[in-house]
C-alpha cells in the first residue's frame, strides 16, 4: 500500500528495489538476459508457426545493430517503426537499443495526417514499415520535406521488387545465419555500447493515445523500460504471454520486455484482436499471461460458451481505461477458473514508462498501489493537494524522470509541475489504505446545472445490463443551455440476448442505481437519451475515441428525456 505525508500530502510507493539494473542501457541488459537460456524460445509468431529462440533474437538484434552502425547513425538519431507485430520487429527494436539509437513507434493504421505530424516532429533517417504502408509513408515524407536515407521493409510479399532505397529486413537478419562458424562468433562475442545516463538517454518515442486530437511525441527513458518490467508476480519460464498491443503502445513495449527479461515465451500476430481469435490462441498455446482491453475483455466473457473456461490463464490483466467492477465480476467467474487464475487491473501512461500501479491484491474498483519509487498527489482544480477520499486530479512522479514530449516544449511545460509531477488528465482517489481508485478522464467530465457527471460511472451501470456489448458515455449539447452537457449513452448491443434492449429499460436501469439521494439521481439522467448503433468508434487498440463518438451521438438525432 502507498504511504501518506501528511505535510506534503503527497503518497509514495513502498521501495522495492528493481530485479535489473536501471543505471545500466536497455541493451546491455537484453544482452545479459538471452544470453542465459540460448535455447529457450522467446517468439512464437502464431500467423506462420515460426519460433525464435533466445539466441536467434541475440544475434539478429546484433546484426540490425551492426548494420546501422555501418550506415553511419550516430547516437540519439532516430528511426522510425510503422509495423504490425511480425517476426523481425523485436530484433529491429532491440538493436536500435543497442546501437544506441531512439526508436519512434508509430500507430500501423494511422492515416497520411498522423504521418505527416510525428514525422515532422521526429525526423527519422531510417523507416521500418510494413510493405503495404510504404506508399503513404512516402508520401507523407514528400510532403514534410523530409529525406529518408533507407526505408527497411517487413511483411514484403513474395514477387514484389525491391525499391532501390529500401531493404528487405528479413535478408539483414538472416544474414549469415547459415554460414560459417566465424560470422556466428563475432556476434556472439558482441559487448553493448554504455550511451550514458539511462534516466536522461531516450530509447523510444511513442504517441500519446490520440484518442481526442492528434497525438504528441512522448519519450522514454532506458531506465523507464528497465525499472518496471522485472518479475512482478508469479511468472515462471514455463509461461506463455498474449498481447495483441503493437509497439505503438506503451503496453506493446511493457509485453515485450517483460516477456524478455523474464524468460517468457510470447505469441505475436499481424491480426486484429477478436474475441474468438483470442479464445483460440489461449486454448492453442496453453496462455497463461493475456493482456486486453475492456472492450476486448468483455466480448471475450460474452463469446465464451457458458461452462467453458480459459484453465490455462493465470493472469487476465486488462487496463487501457476504466475497467467495471462488473467486467471484473464476469471475468473472476465466468472465464478464469477459481483459484487458479485472477483479474488484475492495471494503471500507466506513456509518460511514466507504462505501469504506475498494479492490484496485486485484489480490491473492488482499486487499481492498486503505487509502484516501488513513485510518488502520487491529488489536487482541487485550483492545486492544492487534497487528503484520502476526495476526487481530484491525479499527478504521478515516475521512480525516474518524465523526459518530455520530443519537439514540443510547451506541451512538456503544461504536463510537467516544478517538483517533476506529471499531470495525468485523470480524476481519481486514494482510500485511507493508500490503494488508487480512478473515476474518469478530466477532459470526459461532463457538467449539467452545476453538477459533474463522470461518463465511467453511467458505463458502469449500464454494462451490467444484459444485452450490453459495448458503451461510451459522451454528452451532447443542450440547444436551450448550451453551456450544460446531456449525458447521451451509445450502445452496441448483444444480439443473443433476449428481450432486446430498449431505450426506456436503460434509462430506467440508471434512475434506479443512482437513486438515494436526489439530487444524484438527478444528475445522472441520461438526458441526451440512448442511441444504440453498430459500433463505437474506437482506436486499434480498442479505446473509445470520444470526439468521434460525441460527434456520432450528435449526427444520430436529438431527443430529450
Amino acid at each position: 500500500m502507498a504511504q501518506f505525508d501528511e505535510e506534503k500530502r503527497t503518497w509514495y510507493g513502498r521501495y522495492r528495489p528493481s530485479i535489473f539494473n536501471p543505471r545500466a542501457n536497455l541493451g546491455q541488459v537484453l544482452i545479459n538476459v538471452l544470453e542465459r537460456t540460448p535455447e529457450k524460445i522467446a517468439q512464437v509468431n502464431v500467423d506462420t508457426g515460426t519460433e525464435v529462440s533466445c539466441k536467434q533474437l541475440r544475434r539478429r538484434s546484433v546484426r540490425f545493430a551492426k548494420y546501422l552502425a555501418n550506415c553511419g547513425f550516430e547516437q540519439g538519431e532516430v528511426v522510425a517503426l510503422v509495423t504490425r507485430n511480425s517476426c523481425h520487429v523485436s530484433a529491429v527494436t532491440f538493436g536500435c537499443f543497442l546501437a544506441g539509437i531512439t526508436l519512434n513507434t508509430l500507430d500501423p493504421s494511422f492515416d497520411l495526417p498522423e504521418i505527416q505530424h510525428m514525422l515532422r516532429l521526429t525526423r527519422p533517417k531510417m523507416i521500418v514499415c510494413d510493405f503495404d504502408r510504404l506508399l503513404v509513408i512516402r508520401t507523407a515524407c514528400t510532403n514534410i520535406e523530409l529525406q529518408v536515407d533507407k526505408y527497411g521493409l517487413l511483411l514484403l510479399e513474395s514477387g514484389n521488387p525491391l525499391p532501390t532505397d529500401c531493404f528487405s529486413v528479413d535478408e539483414l537478419v538472416y544474414a549469415g545465419e547459415a554460414t560459417e562458424q566465424n560470422q556466428l562468433s563475432e556476434e556472439d562475442s558482441y559487448i553493448p555500447p554504455y550511451w550514458g545516463d539511462s534516466t536522461r538517454l531516450t530509447a523510444a518515442i511513442v504517441c500519446s493515445s490520440g484518442t481526442t486530437g492528434l497525438p504528441k511525441a512522448v519519450r522514454v527513458s532506458h531506465a523507464q523500460l528497465i525499472a518496471l518490467h522485472g518479475r512482478i508476480s508469479q511468472l515462471d519460464q514455463n509461461d506463455t504471454i498474449l498481447c495483441f498491443s503493437t509497439l505503438y503502445w506503451i503496453s506493446g513495449f511493457q509485453m515485450l520486455l517483460t516477456g524478455t527479461f523474464n524468460g517468457i515465451r510470447r505469441l505475436i500476430t499481424a491480426k486484429p484482436p477478436s474475441a474468438a481469435y483470442t479464445i483460440e490462441l489461449c486454448n492453442r498455446y496453453q496462455v497463461t499471461i493475456l493482456l486486453a482491453t475492456p472492450s476486448l475483455a468483455t466480448d471475450i466473457v460474452q463469446a465464451l460458451p457458458e461452462t467453458a473456461r480459459l484453465e490455462s490463464l493465470k493472469v487476465f490483466i486488462v487496463g487501457g481505461s476504466v475497467v467495471p467492477l462488473a467486467l471484473r465480476k464476469s471475468l473472476n467467474r465466468h472465464v478464469l477458473v477459481e483459484g487458479r487464475g485472477r483479474c488484475l487491473v492495471a494503471y500507466g501512461l506513456s509518460e511514466t514508462g507504462g505501469g504506475v500501479s498494479f492490484e496485486i491484491e485484489p480490491r473492488e474498483q482499486s487499481v492498486g498501489a503505487l509502484a516501488s519509487e513513485c510518488a502520487a498527489k491529488i489536487i482541487s482544480d485550483d492545486g492544492m493537494p487534497l487528503d484520502a477520499g476526495v476526487n481530484g486530479e491525479l499527478l504521478i512522479r515516475p521512480a525516474y524522470p518524465f523526459l518530455g514530449y520530443y519537439g514540443d516544449e510547451e506541451a512538456t511545460r503544461q504536463t510537467l509541475d516544478d517538483e517533476g509531477f506529471v499531470r495525468t488528465g485523470d480524476i481519481a482517489y486514494f482510500d485511507r489504505n493508500g490503494l488508487l481508485y480512478l473515476v474518469d478522464r478530466k477532459r470526459d467530465i461532463l457538467k449539467y446545472g452545476g453538477y459533474q457527471i463522470t461518463p465511467a460511472t453511467l458505463e458502469a451501470t449500464i454494462s451490467e445490463l444484459p444485452g450490453v456489448r459495448h458503451v461510451a458515455v459522451v454528452g451532447i449539447p443542450d440547444p436551450d443551455r448550451p453551456f450544460d452537457d446531456l449525458a447521451t449513452a451509445l450502445i452496441v448491443r448483444h444480439g443473443d440476448i433476449s428481450p432486446a434492449l430498449t431505450e426506456e429499460m436503460v434509462i430506467k436501469h440508471c434512475t434506479e442505481q443512482n437513486g438515494g439521494e436526489q439530487s444524484r439521481s438527478e444528475c445522472y439522467r441520461l438526458r441526451g437519451g440512448v442511441r444504440f448503433v453498430d459500433c463505437l468508434p474506437m482506436t486499434e487498440n480498442g479505446k473509445v475515441i470520444r470526439s468521434a463518438a460525441r460527434k456520432l451521438a450528435i449526427t444520430t438525432g436529438y431527443c430529450s428525456v
